[in-house]
């Protein structure tokens, strides 16, 4: 064997220790809801440092026709930057139905740490693209209407040894797009348009539609390995004027230094479309 054969060796020997050093985590989540809505969902995240994280996910959603009966893929990624007492992190992410709407949003999250108390501020920005079709004489036109949202908001969370809290609250304010949107969506002219506002009445993408306002509250309890999760999360859409609210109930068990995995179950429930129930599964592996 050649000294430079030895070397290459060696070198190649090293970048692997370091790839097993970086601490990397990877997520799975199926979901489903009583009226055959379904979603598969992927995340990784890897931390380079102690100080510096990466993620990204990609999924696939699916509700019923009572729904919306829009089929979207989600993809996002984003990075964060955290020391002693504080942190800040961005994200993307693009909800795309091929047919004939997609919602892109960039977040933001600056925090600080007080004690066992988390505080942090949120901001996001979401531009919306729908396509409508409109009934003209003798023919049928499609227009794409674009609009935009600028949201800001606040969370506060509390970490214990056995327990811990949050809860969080956003307002989104849309720009003069959107009211062109809803004079063409209320036209007696409309021929077809996707109902963005049925999002908001399934778990699954209760946060993916024209949303004006969100809120949501939780709590978690841990036992050793296993931990209890409950959830309350609130939406208001800007189409509809209406809401939704959902309660989720999760267990939690890390299985091993390298393993955990979760159940949950749900009901969310709407004026407009009704209550639905959701059942999902996680696992997570980690090195």
């Amino acid at each position: 064997m050649t000294s430079c054969t030895r070397f290459a060796i060696a070198a190649l020997l090293c970048t692997g220790a370091q790839a097993l050093a970086v601490p990397l985590s990877v997520n799975f989540a199926v979901t489903a809801d009583d009226s055959n809505g379904r979603s598969i969902d992927a995340d990784v995240a890897l931390s380079p440092n102690e100080h510096f994280t990466l993620n990204a996910g990609a999924g696939f959603s699916e509700g019923s026709k009572d729904t919306g009966d829009l089929r979207g893929t989600l993809f996002g990624a984003g990075a964060s930057f955290h020391g002693e007492r504080g942190g800040i992190s961005l994200h993307y992410d693009r909800f795309d139905d091929d047919s004939n709407y997609t919602a892109a949003t960039i977040g933001a999250r600056a925090w600080i740490d007080a004690g066992d108390f988390e505080i942090a501020l949120l901001g996001r920005r979401r531009d919306s693209s729908v396509k409508l079709t409109l009934q003209v004489p003798a023919r049928l036109v499609t227009r794409e209407v674009d609009f935009s949202a600028v949201g800001a908001g606040f969370q506060v969370s509390y970490t214990g040894v056995h327990f811990s809290a949050y809860a969080l609250g956003l307002k989104y304010d849309y720009d003069d797009d959107f009211s062109n949107f809803l004079d063409l969506a209320n036209s007696p002219l409309l021929f077809r348009r996707p109902r963005i506002e049925a999002l908001i009445g399934s778990f699954l993408t209760q946060a993916q539609g024209a949303i004006d306002r969100q809120a949501g509250v939780g709590v978690e309890r841990s036992f050793g390995r296993n931990s209890l999760t409950l959830d309350f999360s609130s939406a208001h859409d800007a189409v509809l004027d209406g809401g939704s609210n959902s309660v989720a109930l999760s267990f939690r068990r890390a299985q091993t230094a390298h393993l955990d995995w979760s159940v949950s179950a749900g009901l969310i429930d709407s004026e407009a479309f009704g209550s639905l129930v959701f059942a999902g599964f996680s696992v997570g592996l980690a090195n």
